[in-house]
């Protein structure tokens, strides 16, 4: 009888360990409140995968390869929603992007934002900036004017036609927004702008812009740019947490090392 109660210990603690470790994975992986990798035919974004106009009437985002892709001068908004969040957390939002080689300094302008249902109250909204010699991103927390700005990514140009993932952060409590650029996790490098006078709003969808009109800037720093530019976004993903919202770009090894755990405790 000892003998029977001994064989079965190793299994009954490898079952308590898978267990476990599921448990912990639901907890650190938990599900994204949206995921898309735009694989849809080539032609309109709107109406694949609940996509829909919000704005616009001109030439919609285009879906070419895989990827959704836009032109300021096509004028067409779409948005996709997610489940309404508090004004008391977070909200992330994690994508990759391409923007493609201009001719001339590009027009600052958004092109990526967190929104509610409407189409005025926009948030954490991502720019392309011209600076000398090329560009780079930016971010507002909400509208800009001539005494509301944006804060740059980097004052070092950023490379046309190269792919860079970009996480942007709502944080209603706080009247900020923020944002990363090929980060490796939150801890990485990111910049931040707040704005108290904005009021918090319950985000419920992302949103993809299109415009070739330049936003209202203040007059320093100088963001001066003439040319119309596009856009190339996959890999979308949106969430409550940093890692939520990236998890298309989370590798697995963490789970392979923990496969090798419960099978040396089973052994």
């Amino acid at each position: 009888m000892k003998r029977f109660a001994t064989t079965l210990r190793k299994p009954a603690i490898a079952l308590i360990a898978l267990a476990a470790i599921a448990t912990l994975s639901t907890s650190a992986f938990a599900a994204p409140l949206m995921s898309e990798a735009f694989t849809y035919p080539n032609g309109n974004l709107v109406p694949n995968g609940a996509w829909a106009n919000f704005s616009g009437a001109v030439t919609d985002i285009q879906v070419s390869g895989g990827r959704a892709t836009g032109s300021g001068p096509n004028a067409n908004d779409d948005h996709k929603a997610f489940a309404a969040q508090p004004t008391t957390s977070k909200t992330y939002a994690c994508f990759d992007v391409i923007i493609p080689a201009v001719a001339g300094a590009p027009k600052p302008i958004y092109f990526v934002a967190l929104k509610d249902a409407g189409t005025a109250n926009f948030v954490s909204r991502v720019y392309v900036l011209p600076i000398t010699g090329g560009f780079t991103f930016g971010l507002s927390h909400s509208s800009t004017s001539a005494t509301v700005g944006v804060v740059a990514w980097s004052a070092a140009t950023l490379l046309y036609d190269h792919k860079y993932n970009v996480v942007i952060n709502y944080d209603p409590v706080g009247h900020n927004s923020t944002m990363w650029v090929d980060p490796v996790n939150e801890s990485s490098t990111s910049v931040s702008i707040a704005n108290a006078a904005i009021a918090a709003l319950s985000v419920s969808t992302f949103a993809l812009r299109q415009s070739a009109t330049a936003a209202t800037l203040p007059a320093s720093p100088a963001y001066v740019g003439a040319a119309d530019w596009g856009f190339s976004v996959d890999n979308l993903g949106v969430g409550t947490t940093f890692d939520d919202a990236c998890a298309q770009y989370v590798s697995t090894p963490t789970t392979r090392s923990s496969w090798g755990a419960v099978k040396s405790i089973y052994r």
